[in-house]
């Protein structure tokens, strides 16, 4: 027994004439047909009294017919509840995002978001990309930030932007200055600072510098971008940051890529599960507002994986 039979047999009692009734479902006559036939087969009695014209339902029949509207109302109904809850706002969800993107993004949405969604409460924490995975996976999170592609196939990832890498280094690193610098002028340079290990961002500078030689008297291990930069401009070297790291105030050599640059792309990502598109299009629109315009355009470009 379906839904789609109920619906015949009401179109049926509506119209007494399996044409009229036919047309009236935008299907054709011998579907309604077959359709009514198989339902009264499986329930062992006629609703219809097919001999009289027009026809007319029987006894069992009319019975069958008051039950069958008082279940599509309350389908109905229940349609109408999920498309309402699907597009409420309100309520209260987690989220996760990676150390070297929330401490760039959040500040910037965080305010913004709230005015227009007073009722949508965010609970956000920092953790690694592997963290968000297995929190996802285990429905711990609704969603998280973080970098893409991760290919698991529980995960549904929503692109937001494509963020370039960017050279930092100390003030005298080149003694000329530089417009762009290659990724091949890279991969010969020395003393980078790295995150520590756990941090995908590393493994992204990794992927871009090859394993350097450090030649650094002081091996620092650091969660954080801004450190990276106090260490550059204290004691030399250089290392990569996304670009919305970059400060006015900063007081080393900032410089960027030449095409094709070196970009990790960032997604929103959240369980394939995860039924509200309206929260995840409101968090992508306010992300967009606060993001540079270049982060969306269509350039040449080396993304680099998160692993």
């Amino acid at each position: 027994m379906t839904l789609q039979q109920l619906q015949y047999v009401i179109a049926l009692d509506t119209y007494r004439h399996f044409v009229t009734a036919a047309e009236k479902c935008f299907v054709t006559q011998p579907t309604i047909t077959i359709q009514v036939k198989k339902l009264e087969e499986e329930i062992g009695f006629l609703i219809f009294d097919k001999s009289k014209f027009p026809i007319k339902p029987t006894d069992l029949g009319e019975i069958f017919i008051l039950k069958s509207k008082e279940i599509l109302r309350e389908v109905s109904e229940l349609k109408n509840m999920v498309n309402i809850e699907l597009d409420n706002l309100e309520g209260e969800f987690r989220m996760a995002v990676i150390p070297t993107i929330s401490s760039y993004l959040i500040p910037l949405i965080s305010g913004e978001f709230s005015k227009k969604y007073p009722h949508t409460i965010l609970k956000i924490e920092e953790l690694e990309s592997d963290q968000i995975i297995l929190a996802l996976q285990k429905k711990e999170i609704d969603i998280g930030i973080l970098v893409t592609p991760l290919n698991e196939p529980f995960i549904r990832e929503i692109k937001l932007y494509n963020e370039p890498f960017i050279f930092y280094g100390h003030k005298d690193f080149f003694e000329e200055e530089k417009s762009s610098i290659s990724v091949h002028e890279i991969e010969q340079l020395e003393n980078i600072w790295l995150l520590e290990k756990g941090h995908c961002f590393r493994n992204q500078v990794l992927n871009i510098c090859g394993q350097h030689k450090n030649n650094k008297s002081i091996q620092f291990q650091s969660g954080s971008i801004e450190a990276l930069k106090k260490m550059v401009d204290h004691y030399g070297g250089f290392t990569l940051v996304p670009e919305m790291a970059i400060d006015t105030n900063d007081g080393g050599q900032v410089i960027h890529f030449a095409a094709p640059k070196p970009i990790r792309e960032v997604s929103l990502v959240t369980h394939h599960t995860f039924s509200k598109d309206v929260l995840l299009d409101a968090l992508r629109i306010e992300i967009l507002e606060h993001t540079p315009k270049s982060f969306t355009k269509n350039e040449r470009f080396i993304k680099i994986n998160w692993r």
